[in-house]
């Protein structure tokens, strides 16, 4: 077996040992199973060290002891309890952006609910033309392919909904002082930890298909940020103090995302939107937003149904859909 063929037997063979941890299996009877030579299990075996999974060997058997924290296909398949969100998953060491991966799987008909991740993105794509840093094995970097069925004009939505899943999903970790700034970004004492950027290709009348975009930071301490934005990001074991494990992160956030879309498909935001406003850094506040290429200061007064900002500036209510906002006064 060439080296493409010895990997792909030694996925089947952690697969099998994987899914029963607890038992001990022969590895003459693994080469009988997978009907490969005996010296082809152990060059398998071999492999699966390299990725980073220890296994116990002893008496020709061996058993499954722990695995690496991370983000592949048979890790975050595992015990995965959605139903739609990751049913196929396309995972990468790294890639320019899964963004753009998704974009290509998509045209190609990839089925809803598929998702693809990144160990590192050498060109991680953030809101408004930024870029994400996103250094190797320290973040969740994931893209999710939808085809909903509504029309273009209820798709805005969708990012603050993401923002929801992804906090929702900080939250349910144990992670205080976890907030959403409008439209798609994920704060944890005021300093960001995750971003969501949502990309629509659509007819008039259509959706063809939406990549939703995901950057967490997890595992950064302060000096694994660039110098430009040390002082406004963050992650979540810097935040928490906590060891977070990235696989069982993105796991429990595929599946909020999915029970969020599930509602959203429905009914919008309208199921939705007392958390988000809950959760929202903006509301009551005096902001400034930058919007038709000037900048307007008011009181962040309402997030409505369709995931739009309401300020009131003066006697003028705006309701706008998408722009950068800060607060200038709390």
């Amino acid at each position: 077996m060439n080296r493409t063929q010895l990997e792909q037997l030694a996925d089947r063979v952690l697969l099998k040992v994987r899914s029963k941890p607890k038992s001990k299996f022969e590895i003459k009877g693994l080469a009988g199973k997978f009907k490969v030579e005996l010296a082809e299990i152990n060059g398998s075996l071999r492999i699966i060290h390299e990725w980073g999974y220890k296994l116990i060997q002893s008496q020709n058997k061996i058993s499954f002891f722990s695995a690496p924290d991370v983000l592949s296909a048979t890790e975050i398949s595992l015990n995965l309890k959605t139903k739609l969100i990751g049913r196929v998953i396309h995972s990468f060491n790294t890639v320019k952006s899964t963004n753009d991966i998704a974009h290509q799987l998509a045209e190609k008909g990839a089925p809803e609910g598929t998702i693809i991740t990144a160990e590192k993105q050498t060109l991680g794509k953030g809101r408004l033309g930024r870029s994400w840093h996103s250094p190797e094995k320290m973040g969740i970097y994931v893209s999710i392919i939808l085809r909903p069925k509504f029309s273009p004009d209820k798709a805005p939505g969708l990012s603050i909904m993401s923002a929801l899943s992804v906090a929702e999903t900080l939250i349910s970790n144990n992670i205080k002082n976890v907030q959403i700034k409008w439209p798609n970004d994920i704060l944890i004492n005021g300093r960001k930890v995750s971003g969501v950027l949502t990309e629509l290709a659509a007819e008039k009348n259509k959706i063809n298909y939406v990549v939703v975009g995901i950057g967490i930071n997890v595992m950064q301490s302060e000096n694994d940020f660039p110098p430009n934005i040390r002082a406004t990001a963050t992650s979540v074991k810097r935040e928490s103090g906590q060891e977070i494990s990235r696989v069982e992160l993105i796991k429990r956030l595929l599946m909020n995302f999915e029970k969020e879309y599930a509602l959203y498909k429905k009914n919008q935001l309208t199921k939705s939107l007392k958390r988000i406003r809950k959760l929202s850094s903006l509301l009551n506040l005096e902001v400034a937003l930058k919007w038709n290429g000037a900048t307007v200061t008011g009181k962040a007064v309402e997030i409505d149904q369709s995931g739009s900002l309401l300020i009131e500036s003066g006697e003028n209510r705006l309701t706008i859909s998408s722009g950068e906002v800060t607060v200038v006064k709390k």
